[in-house]
């Protein structure tokens, strides 16, 4: 069968690294693969004195490698070729052998710490989880994610296991959908003669080192699932074995499962991811057009996450759609004319657009200086006030982050804005000319 020849290739490689030339060449380079029996994996050996040298010499080192490559099988059998008519009928039946846990393919690569964005909607469950994947089982066990849509929790779970692995390639992680739970207890229940399907299933969710299950909402009106998900995570839990759940909404607030499994869910650390506010919207933007190698003007960057502030999902989709419309037609996304074009399926484009931009060019329309020398490095008194008085009003009217005015203004640091934002303060108390001008200023702003 072919899946049992891959195993038998790959557990070839692992015991050569582990014996002599000499004793692979005599012990091993002969032996063939047949099947897979009852979680053992039968092995033909031409001769009988192959299999007892094998049997007496090497059975511990085959036995720990079969173990590590795949957890379904727990041991092996070796034969000789008159022995073969008794694995007839699984030799004609395909056995199909559960993929093994230990597959940093399983996650994504794209999704690990140093791409999540921190902010304070998601600063509580970034620390946990970085616990958790520094010391597995020990600290916050279970883990209990919840939130809405598109917040990050799966990236959140896919970090986990990345982390875990970079310290420990050999760490049994199993990460999966509770559909796909689901999906595989049926299966194991179709038959309920079939004893092999119930400890395939038992084994694949149970010998593990650490079990990721996202969506867990998706149990409802499954009681049988509950059940084995109950049995699973008592197993998994007494053994010191790590549990990181995710689902959207809090364990008390899962009404449809048992009792025993909200209260379970709940004694380990619950946090929740919110929806991200408009400085974390902005970072986010940030990083994710420096992975695509995307140069956004922060007038830009700040028009998108205050458009989009739901979801990190809906976030992500709309940098993308700019950045495809303005390859498409071979324009930079350097204005937002452009992106309100290539969003306007997407946004409200009529109504009136407050931004970065609206308040500099309405600053410098009013005092007849050019915008460039507003956002430059000119220190004539003119264009500093003109200047000083953009800044109050960005920071007045949008709430952008101090750092983001900074970028947008030629790359200052957050001491000159603050200086800049409490200079006008201070003149609006006491000089009414300043005061006026503001005011105007601001109609202006709103009249465009």
């Amino acid at each position: 069968m072919e899946e049992c020849k891959k195993l038998w290739n790959i557990l070839l490689s692992e015991i050569s690294n582990r014996i002599s030339t000499v004793n692979y060449d005599m012990w091993f380079s002969s032996l063939e693969p047949l099947t897979v029996s009852y979680n053992k994996l039968i092995i033909v050996a031409k001769l009988k004195s192959v299999k007892n040298v094998i049997n007496k010499e090497f059975r511990n080192i085959v036995c720990d490698e079969i173990k590590k490559l795949n957890s379904y099988i727990d041991d092996f059998i070796i034969i000789t070729p008159d022995e073969i008519s008794v694995y007839e009928n699984q030799i004609k039946e395909e056995v199909k052998l559960p993929d093994p846990v230990e597959n940093t393919a399983l996650f994504d690569n794209n999704f690990t710490f140093d791409k999540f964005v921190v902010g304070q909607s998601n600063q509580i469950v970034y620390v946990a989880a970085k616990a958790v994947a520094n010391q597995p089982g020990t600290l916050h066990n279970p883990l209990f994610i919840y939130g809405g849509v598109g917040l990050g929790k799966t990236h959140i779970m896919h970090a986990i296991g990345n982390e875990i692995l970079k310290t420990n390639k050999k760490s049994k992680i199993l990460y999966c959908t509770t559909e796909q739970f689901v999906n595989d207890f049926i299966d194991s229940i179709r038959n309920n003669k079939d004893n092999e399907q119930n400890k395939r299933f038992r084994e694949k969710y149970r010998n593990v080192d650490i079990l990721i299950l996202d969506d867990i909402q998706f149990l409802a009106g499954k009681t049988g699932t509950q059940e084995a998900l109950f049995h699973t995570f008592n197993d998994l839990y007494q053994r010191k074995k790590q549990i990181i759940l995710s689902s959207d909404r809090h364990p008390k607030e899962l009404t449809f499962l048992e009792e025993r499994l909200q209260s379970r869910f709940a004694s380990g650390l619950t946090v929740d991811i919110s929806a991200p506010d408009l400085e974390t919207r902005i970072a986010i933007l940030q990083k994710k057009a420096f992975y695509k190698n995307v140069n956004l003007p922060i007038e830009v960057v700040y028009f998108i996450a205050e458009k989009f502030d739901s979801n990190i999902r809906e976030l992500e989709g709309a940098l993308q759609k700019v950045i495809f419309y303005c390859q498409l037609l071979g324009k930079e996304p350097d204005n937002i004319d452009i992106i309100k074009e290539a969003l306007k399926d997407d946004i409200d484009v009529t109504t009136h657009i407050l931004s970065l931009d609206t308040i500099v060019e309405a600053t410098c329309s009013y005092y007849n200086i050019k915008k460039e020398e507003v956002i430059g490095k000119k220190k004539l008194k003119p264009i500093v006030t003109a200047r000083q008085i953009a800044i109050y009003l960005i920071n007045d009217m949008l709430g952008v982050p101090l750092a983001t005015i900074g970028s947008y203004f030629g790359g200052r640091d957050h001491t000159t804005i603050i200086y800049a934002r409490d200079k006008i303060e201070e003149l609006i108390k006491t000089d009414n000319l300043t005061a006026n001008q503001i005011k105007d200023i601001k109609n202006m702003i709103q009249k465009r």
